[in-house]
């Protein structure tokens, strides 16, 4: 006679397949760390099994409840309001519970050019420029040395001139063709040189590592973030049982999170709607499966990370009936395969499968738009990418300012020019 048992394809942890038989006959077989685990415990008792038919967790927790089935093959989380309906096993897994989101995506900012030095840098270049032509212009005593001849001559530079000189030679430009004659003049020149050329450097090395590599806005990392910065939390329809147990927690951060919950999605169709704003809810395991599997882009990167703070660790276990006379015999198989590290062994053997699976299905989408796309494709494919506006912006602004400036510059100057040629005549 078989057992009835009940249980749910669950990736990565159960897995049904079928294959072919010695007979011919097609089988269905298991594997994941679950699904090994619970063929190891079929052939140690030595006992068949039927499933049960189900079509949700809370129908297949029934069936333990009511007597149905002796036992839930799939990994629960030994929480308070489950243990008031039914036993567990040993426990014999950790199962932490995080969450997801999208990355934070870069926003076009004007702000770039300036995001490559500190405030105080900024100020102190200020001030260094507005003491400088001052400076200049009392030590100079308007005497220079014209480039290329012999011989001193007087030139009455002014104090506009002197501007333009600094400003140039701070922005990397020659001077104009002439020497300051005097050595306190001199001295203060080769000064400012040697610091106009030490900021030049350090600004644009700055500035090519801020646009290749940008700085990206903070994310949420712990469940205090998360309950402040999202709008809803998704989970999958066992999670119900979660949003309760946190509702009756006593803590306050763990109830604001109960109300954001929003149980119903699968765990691929809550990953596919997670914005900046809408978290899921998952353990990380199952989240580098479900990433890994169908989620990841055809460069290799995922769009999703997972929260560095765990939001409720426990111990797991498979559901059985209260004062069942056969967990003493589930117990000991369970923490002999646990001892050997067994389990470990087969969760990451499942892991490597998966990452070689997801590496070999991205390495062929690179291949497919290679050959449609041709060589924009072949650009991407080595990683080689184009700056976007998001990088350029603030070039971009400067420049249009630059150009409003200047155009307004040019009609004041025509106007100006064109009042006083009418009053001369």
């Amino acid at each position: 006679m078989a057992v009835n048992i009940t249980g749910l394809p669950w990736p990565p942890f159960f897995f049904e397949y079928e294959e072919k038989a010695t007979d011919g006959t097609s089988v269905k077989n298991y594997k994941g760390p679950d699904g090994l685990l619970f063929l190891t415990v079929a052939d140690t008792l030595n006992f068949t099994y039927s499933f049960l038919p189900v079509s949700t967790w809370k129908e297949a927790a029934d069936k333990v409840v009511e007597r149905k089935s002796l036992m839930l093959v799939i990994s629960h989380v030994l929480l308070q309001t489950r243990a008031e309906r039914y036993d567990f096993t040993f426990a014999y897994t950790f199962t932490s519970f995080g969450f997801g989101l999208a990355k934070p995506v870069l926003k076009p900012q004007w702000q770039s050019l300036y995001y490559p030095l500190a405030d105080e840098v900024w100020a102190s270049t200020l001030a260094a420029l507005s003491l400088m032509p001052g400076l200049m212009y009392m030590t100079s005593k308007k005497n220079v040395v014209l480039s290329g001849t012999s011989g001193y001559h007087r030139n009455s530079r002014g104090f506009g001139a002197m501007i333009q000189e600094l400003f140039g030679t701070f922005t990397g430009q020659n001077l104009s063709k002439w020497l300051p004659r005097d050595s306190p003049s001199r001295i203060l020149m080769a000064v400012w040189l040697v610091f106009a050329f030490i900021f030049g450097t350090v600004y644009r090395g700055n500035l090519t590592a801020a646009l290749t590599l940008p700085k990206y806005p903070p994310r949420p990392e712990t469940l205090e973030e998360l309950v402040d910065h999202v709008n809803k939390v998704t989970m999958p329809p066992f999670g119900k049982e979660w949003q309760e147990n946190f509702r009756q927690s006593g803590l306050r951060t763990y109830e604001r999170l109960a109300d954001l919950m929003y149980v119903g999605p699968s765990t691929l169709e809550g990953l596919k709607q997670v914005t900046e704003k809408e978290g899921h809810m998952t353990t990380r395991l199952v989240f580098g499966y479900w990433t890994a599997e169908y989620l990841t882009r055809p460069d290799g990167t995922i769009g999703l990370y997972f929260g560095r703070e765990i939001i409720d660790p426990g111990t797991s276990g498979w559901p059985i009936p209260h004062d069942a006379p056969y967990k003493p015999n589930l117990d000991n198989i369970m923490m002999a395969v646990n001892e050997a590290g067994l389990y470990d062994k087969w969760t990451e053997d499942t892991l490597e499968e998966t990452r070689r699976i997801g590496r070999a299905r991205t390495r062929r989408r690179q291949l497919e738009q290679a050959e449609e796309g041709g060589e924009m494709a072949q650009s991407d494919a080595t990683g080689i990418k184009a700056l976007t506006i998001v990088h350029m912006q603030g070039p971009l602004v400067l420049l249009l300012l630059g150009l409003i400036i200047s155009g307004l510059a040019f009609i004041t100057e025509t106007i100006t020019a064109s009042y006083i040629q009418k009053h001369k005549a």
